[in-house]
């Protein structure tokens, strides 16, 4: 005769299973939960960089709770695809200085040819100088990258770095990293230094900018991942294609422009907002990701 099972024990089999499921492979039943891994940074990207020069793509989990599927886009914003991608390695290249401190090489103007008159070198730097400089654009294209560069404003100054172009009725749009001299009139979050100008804001940038001095910008972007880092500070952390990035997408100038942020190969070029502004120690870093 077969013994009859107790039902405690029973429980408590089901539950010891679970538990080594989610213990050895990340997942188990969700008792709640929405069925997905649980991310040991809450949902936040990471990185896990390693001896080999390799960066990791963020990984990212929807954890249970308030915070689950906070990368889930909104409907119709953006391509499905363009969200939550399976982890890629990226391989670092060699760093690549855009600027040789002298003269202009290797920049030209919005059409390609040589750079505009307003644009001059100015004591080992970049600068926007006089009227009528236009953007200056890189003669090469970059799809994931880290660029380095060092920058100055004239008080009250306003420009910008941006990369990941996109034309749209013959205006050339892209993700820009901001530069604003804060003297003067507070023209807020989405438009302070560091922003991903009008889309993603900034936030106690202030406290860190050096008016008149040199400050050092960082730009990370990796897939659908991007990071803009001001004197050594993380200001901007987003993924394109989250429900933060849609969020600032529709409420921006880019609202109409879908495709605005996804990644892309493209020049990368230095804002004439009609203010002096000085640039140097440009350097890129490709990023070749691994399949």
């Amino acid at each position: 005769m077969m013994k009859r099972v107790r039902f405690p024990v029973l429980v408590l089999s089901v539950l010891l299973l679970g538990a080594s499921a989610d213990l050895l492979f990340g997942y188990g039943p969700s008792f709640g939960g929405a069925g997905s891994y649980a991310d040991p940074n809450n949902g936040s990207p990471h990185y896990r960089p390693n001896s080999y020069s390799v960066y990791s793509a963020p990984v990212y989990g929807s954890p249970a709770g308030p915070a689950a599927n906070v990368y889930e886009p909104l409907s119709g914003t953006v391509p499905a695809q363009a969200v939550c991608p399976e982890p890629v390695c990226y391989e670092l290249g060699e760093p690549v200085s855009l600027f040789n401190g002298t003269d202009l090489t290797g920049w030209t103007n919005e059409e390609g040819n040589e750079p505009n008159p307003g644009w001059t070198v100015d004591d080992g730097a970049i600068c926007r100088a006089a009227n009528g400089a236009g953007s200056l654009f890189t003669e090469s294209e970059f799809e994931n990258f880290i660029l380095e560069f060092d920058f100055k404003a004239a008080r009250g100054a306003n420009s910008g770095l941006k990369y990941r172009l996109r034309e749209r009725d013959g205006d050339i749009l892209g993700c820009e990293y901001q530069i604003l001299d804060p003297e003067g009139a507070d023209h807020g979050d989405l438009h302070d230094t560091a922003a991903l100008y009008d889309v993603i804001p900034a936030a106690g940038v202030r406290e860190i900018f050096r008016q008149e001095e040199y400050n050092h910008a960082k730009i990370t972007v990796k897939g659908n991942h991007i990071e803009h880092w001001l004197n050594g500070k993380r200001i901007v952390s987003v993924l394109v294609g989250s429900r933060e990035w849609c969020k600032g997408l529709a409420e921006s100038k880019f609202h109409d422009l879908p495709a605005f942020g996804q990644p892309v190969r493209s020049r990368i070029f230095l804002q004439d907002h009609g203010d002096r502004v000085w640039f140097k120690n440009i350097t890129v870093t490709p990023l070749t990701p691994l399949r």
